[in-house]
């Protein structure tokens, strides 16, 4: 395992996370003794914004889990010019090719050094829990804890198998190490039951302790007073706050799947649907809103700041496509059309209208269309958000309607509303009425579709559900494109996959 770079860009968290001034006088990240480090409640504070900040890494959330790569995977956009060499060895699912080596050293690698950095602050934490008051303690811990599952998740999504339920054949199979002690000695692999119980543990102690996060309203504004007398604890959005963990819950119930998990899912998704909103942490972007919130931050349950996003994004997304741009991520015409659904009811919804905008590049006659979310101008509309979305409120709706329809007798009627709901807030007059629960089901595919664009959810939907095609490349899909390979050097330790 990859040694912890010091406590990661303490200057960077001051720049990005906080305007206190006291802390910009603080000594160099590669000159502070590990003890030095977490002798105060600060330097813990500065420990865990460093673990948000390396999760921007490009490898990570700031491109490659988010915006890229893995959209490009799951279909989302056009396959790239055939002469590109930038990603299309890893979109074309060439796991063995350099541009694809490039990407599976870089996830686990920086996906393990954000675990490492968060196992360091956990172990400072306990040995110096005297020092906290009861609001630092458990809303550190809690978010800590709630990052390791996050980075632990997502690798099993990545280097694992998807539709667990269905596969009694790998349950019992090694799984990705989770790691809990910082340590030199090689942590061993569990299957994919204990795993998901120690990724559970987390995410469940996680919450308890996030109870009185402020986003619950459960204490008054005089609780945080102290703790929070420099702003470390608002901006609640951008950090995994109660609601933002009983989410990532949700969906790790929702990959494992079995009869008891669907069940846990829907309570934590009905948790989030009745309560952030109400309580004041997201609220519903409009027709109007989007204008000036393109990637509908009002709605992030949880996003990080990735600062200068549209430096990364540039060459990406662009409205002027020349047949040299070979790193240009467009939907066709027919595709989009097929989508939003452009002759039903997708003229008056504004994930398309307002979020897409029709480029230069003409297939089958048809113009193709940029998707504006990570776009830095859109015609004079506002620039870029440097926020990237990790949960947005939708997903709550999409993941209780889908367990409503996977409980034992179906709620047709209960998914039904909650779906309507979502389209209602886009801007789709029609409602959904008198569908079966496998029409329903196919509603919240589409929807996922429609929703996350630059998002990177689809290709792990795909997997997740067992879907043998993905349908924006018609690629026959299955263990060989769904599970990509450990890296080399973890295969030459012992690893099994």
């Amino acid at each position: 395992m990859k040694k912890i770079k010091n406590i990661i860009v303490i200057l960077a968290a001051i720049a990005i996370f906080s305007s206190c001034s006291k802390w910009l006088d603080v000594t160099p990240p590669s000159q502070i003794p590990e003890d030095a480090q977490f002798e105060t409640v600060e330097g813990f504070q500065q420990a865990l914004i460093g673990c948000y900040i390396g999760m921007t890494d490009q490898y990570l959330y700031g491109r490659t889990l988010s915006w890229s790569v893995f959209e490009l995977m799951g279909g989302q956009f056009a396959p790239l010019f055939p002469i590109s060499t930038n990603d299309s060895g890893i979109a074309s699912y060439n796991y063995k090719s350099s541009n694809a080596i490039k990407y599976i050293n870089g996830i686990w690698i920086n996906a393990y050094e954000v675990i490492a950095n968060v196992n360091n602050a956990l172990k400072f934490i306990e040995m110096r829990k005297s020092m906290f008051d009861d609001v630092n303690y458990r809303l550190i811990k809690g978010e800590l804890l709630a990052i390791r599952a996050c980075m632990h998740f997502d690798l099993m999504k990545i280097y694992g198998y998807g539709n667990l339920s269905a596969r009694l054949d790998v349950q019992q199979k090694s799984t990705i190490p989770y790691v809990t002690v910082l340590g030199k000695n090689l942590t061993s692999q569990l299957n994919y039951s204990q795993t998901l119980a120690l990724m559970e543990k987390d995410l469940e102690d996680a919450i308890t302790l996030l109870e009185i996060d402020p986003v619950t309203k459960s204490k008054p504004d005089s609780y945080y007073a102290e703790a929070n007398s420099d702003g470390f604890y608002n901006n609640r959005q951008h950090r995994f706050n109660y609601y933002a963990t009983s989410l990532l819950l949700a969906r790790v119930y929702l990959w494992e799947g079995s009869r008891a998990s669907i069940d846990k899912a829907l309570s934590l998704s009905k948790r989030v649907v009745d309560n952030a909103e109400s309580k004041g942490l997201v609220k519903w972007a409009t027709s109007e809103s989007i204008t000036d919130d393109i990637n509908m931050k009002s709605e992030h349950l949880m996003s990080l700041n990735t600062q200068n996003l549209i430096l990364s994004t540039s060459e990406y997304f662009k409205i002027s496509i020349l047949s040299t741009d070979y790193n240009a991520q467009y939907v066709t015409g027919d595709r989009a059309e097929q989508i939003y659904e452009v002759s039903t009811v997708g003229g008056t919804d504004y994930r398309f209208t307002k979020q897409f905008m029709m480029n230069t590049m003409v297939v089958n006659g048809k113009n193709s269309y940029t998707p504006l979310k990570y776009y830095g101008t859109s015609s004079g509309n506002s620039t870029t958000s440097d926020y990237i979305s990790i949960l947005r409120i939708p997903e709550a709706y999409y993941i209780a309607a889908e367990c409503m329809l996977k409980q034992t007798t179906p709620d047709i009627a209960g998914a039904t509303q909650v779906l309507n709901q979502v389209r209602s807030h886009r801007g789709i007059t029609t409602e959904l009425q008198n569908l079966d629960a496998a029409s329903l089901m196919n509603e919240i595919i589409k929807e996922y579709s429609k929703e996350f664009y630059c998002e990177g959810q689809m290709f792990f939907l795909y997997k997740r559900l067992g879907s043998s095609t993905i349908p924006g490349y018609n690629q026959t899909a299955n263990d060989a494109i769904y599970v990509l390979p450990y890296p080399d050097a973890e295969i030459q330790m012992g690893r099994t996959q």
